[in-house]
């Protein structure tokens, strides 16, 4: 399991949560979020859990992340970011892996 987290993901990330995860020994939990499929593909989602026996297990400094066995296959080579322009600011998980539009997440609707 290969996951990059850019200076300024970090450094956002570290300002935010990293004096707390360190007291509670928790982690940075990267996910695919529920409901998250589109025409675009999986959403993805971070928040601080625990880590868990089969989890994968990544530090970036004082940061640790972790990802479930089930996101892991889509994960695996993603890269988390922070973007702040005029148009948008937040965390941005980009994953090569993921498929998307008429891959393995429905677009559109109806029945055919």
């Amino acid at each position: 399991m290969n996951l990059t987290v850019t200076d300024i993901a970090q450094q956002r990330l570290s300002s935010l949560i990293g004096e707390r995860a360190a007291e509670t020994g928790q982690a940075i939990r990267v996910f695919i979020a529920e409901g998250g499929c589109g025409c675009s593909g999986p959403r993805f989602g971070m928040g601080l859990d625990e880590a868990r026996e089969d989890d994968a297990v990544m530090e970036f400094g004082v940061l640790k992340f972790v990802v479930d066995p089930a996101s892991a296959p889509v994960l695996s080579d993603a890269s988390i970011d922070y973007i702040e322009d005029v148009m948008q600011q937040g965390f941005q998980i980009t994953a090569p892996n993921a498929q998307s539009g008429g891959g393995g997440c429905a677009c559109g609707g109806g029945a055919h």
